[in-house]
């Protein structure tokens, strides 16, 4: 599989008095976006690798899909 750049997105949130809408990350070239993040994200506490999302946030390769979710 070729390696292309993938932009890392974060989906937006709401909490109990917090809200946040979707964040761009970055970006990172690899050979899927999965592994895309887990560059990205290596050394953070923050992401799982398990579950691909970072502070709970589903990650995505685009900002469409990033603000679906509040915005």
């Amino acid at each position: 599989m070729a390696k292309r750049v993938y932009e890392i997105w974060s989906e937006g949130y709401a909490a109990t008095g917090n809200f946040s809408g979707a964040n761009f990350h970055g970006r990172h070239e690899a050979e899927s976006f999965k592994d895309a993040c887990k560059l990205f994200f290596k050394d953070d506490p923050y992401y799982n690798p398990q579950f691909n999302t970072y502070w709970s946030c589903r990650l995505y390769d685009n900002e469409q899909d990033a603000r679906k979710t509040f915005g």
